[in-house]
């Protein structure tokens, strides 16, 4: 515990990228800790990835970009090997040619403009044009040569991305035998990245206690606390723990599991958003006490949302859509795990209801596809996709809809915990429709807020939205029925957490 500190603690939130899809505007996590630590009369500093145009007052925030240069090096120079031999050995390489080729094309073509529309006498003609004739079959071989090579070393990139193939998993195993809990160093560099990019900003701040959202940014904030105590100054660590989600490849997962083995034991609190996420953290690291459950819920306005379609800020307006259209809203990324596929594809059925998608990046190739499933299927005009609004307006932003839809799949960490996006559709005072995860489905047949459908299941989920539209006022009056909101409130549930920095750093001004 740190003692006889004559000024406020000062308290880092330290918002890595793995937590941070949006940049710290679309980081409610972060920006709500924020908050809540600055009211408590510490004070705070905000890190993380741009973009940070709305932060909370009196927070001093630093903006961090994280280059890819010891992660992103397995791609810019990949090993073609036997099964791509001619491949281009670096990234650097293979734009030189591909630009080489397309300026040569354009000269060549030009050269044939010219030949046509110049005056020539046809001796000196003929022998131009048989020399441009000469040029077009040298470039004929050039062009076939490196859209070859360029074709093997696209294929070795890929490969390089996505290591699923058995020989990268043997290797990954080889490397886990090896190397064990530092195996992380080997398999993922991504991870160092971070530490060059972070490092020398909480080296420089040397704060009291260092707020580590998610698990990469865990590594980062326990080696600058290790550094601050060689140096006698004492950091605490709090440890922000998400669930964790599917890797992409084994690769993936053995150098996650490795690098969270590595610190979670150092670090000094842990936090994390479901009970039963807490107790597989405390069996999974054999931590010393449960953690905290601290869920990312709202704070509770005491004023109802502004529900009006006319409203200018809502989404209904935005949308540009009277009050009699029914419309429904999904928040967050748009992933396949999320489930955008079966809201668009039940649009057909649903007649003259339109979908709304708010997404942290709008130019997502995700949504591209999603944008080309409803051409398909006719029903692109129903379609609306809108970038984050700020963390605040969330609630009165998303109340002029009908529906707030979670049509998660069946995946390990959407069972434990209610979505955040769950809590956001509470305060803005939507029904709901999600799929049946277990968590999810619990609390929405026990407040009798919405509707539960099968997970994936198009026909299910028509019913469930024709079901909640049919009678939304009921759904809507599960939220004066009980207290729910306030326990759903973020003010209830920073409590917890301010406890745990009280422990931490000792009293507060």
């Amino acid at each position: 515990m740190t003692e006889g500190l004559r000024a406020p603690a000062h308290v880092l939130i330290l918002a890595g990228s793995e937590s941070s899809g949006g940049g710290l505007d679309g980081n409610s996590r972060a920006l709500r800790v924020a908050n809540a630590a600055r009211t408590a009369g510490y004070r705070v500093t905000l890190l993380g990835p741009a973009p940070a145009t709305v932060t909370p007052e009196g927070v001093d925030v630093r903006q961090v970009t994280v280059r890819e240069t010891l992660g992103g090096q397995r791609a810019r120079r990949p090993r073609p090997g036997l099964r791509w031999p001619l491949a281009y050995r670096s990234a650097a390489a293979y734009d030189h040619r591909t630009a080489l080729l397309a300026a040569e094309r354009a000269l060549i073509t030009t050269r044939t403009a010219e030949l046509d529309i110049v005056h020539r006498p046809l001796p000196l003609l003929a022998a131009a044009r048989t020399g441009h004739t000469l040029a077009w079959l040298r470039h004929g071989l050039r062009a076939g040569w490196t859209r070859l090579r360029a074709a093997q070393y696209l294929a070795a990139v890929r490969r390089r991305e996505n290591p699923v193939a058995p020989l990268d998993n043997f290797v990954t195993e080889v490397t886990r035998l090896l190397l064990g809990r530092r195996a992380w160093r080997r398999l993922d560099p991504g991870l160092l990245d971070e530490e060059v990019a972070y490092g020398p900003v909480l080296d420089a701040v040397r704060p009291h206690l260092i707020h580590a959202l998610g698990h990469r940014a865990l590594g980062v904030a326990t080696r600058a606390a290790l550094r601050a105590e060689g140096a006698g100054h004492r950091i605490e660590v709090v440890w922000d723990a998400p669930p964790r989600t599917p890797a992409a490849s084994r690769r993936a997962a053995v150098a996650g599991e490795a690098h969270e083995r590595t610190f979670a034991p150092a670090a000094d609190g842990v936090i994390t958003v479901g009970e039963g996420l807490a107790r597989e953290l405390r069996v999974r690291h054999r931590l010393s006490a449960t953690p905290a459950v601290v869920r990312n819920a709202p704070p509770l306005v005491t004023a109802a949302p502004a529900s009006s379609a006319a409203h200018p800020a809502g989404i209904r307006a935005r949308c540009h859509l009277a009050p009699d259209i029914p419309l429904l809203v999904h928040t967050g990324p748009v992933t396949p795990d999320r489930g955008p596929v079966t809201v668009v594809e039940a649009l057909p059925k649903l007649y003259d209801l339109h979908a709304a998608f708010v997404v942290p990046d709008p130019a997502h190739p995700h949504l591209r596809e999603l944008r080309e499933r409803a051409a398909q299927l006719g029903v692109h005009g129903r379609l609306h996709v809108l970038p984050y609004v700020p963390v605040d307006e969330i609630p009165r932003f998303l109340a002029s809809a009908d529906i707030g839809v979670l049509p998660v799949h069946q995946l390990p960490h959407h069972q434990t915990v209610l979505a955040t996006r769950y809590f956001e559709y509470a305060h803005a005072r939507l029904p709901v429709v999600v799929s049946d995860v277990r968590a999810m489905a619990a609390a929405t047949l026990e407040l009798g807020n919405g509707e539960v459908f099968r997970a994936r299941d198009t026909a299910d989920f028509v019913r469930a939205v024709g079901a909640v539209l049919t009678n939304p006022r009921r759904y809507r009056k599960a939220y004066d029925r009980t207290d729910v909101l306030r326990q759903w409130s973020w003010q209830t549930e920073s409590t917890p957490l301010l406890d745990l920095y009280t422990r931490l750093l000792g009293p507060r001004p």
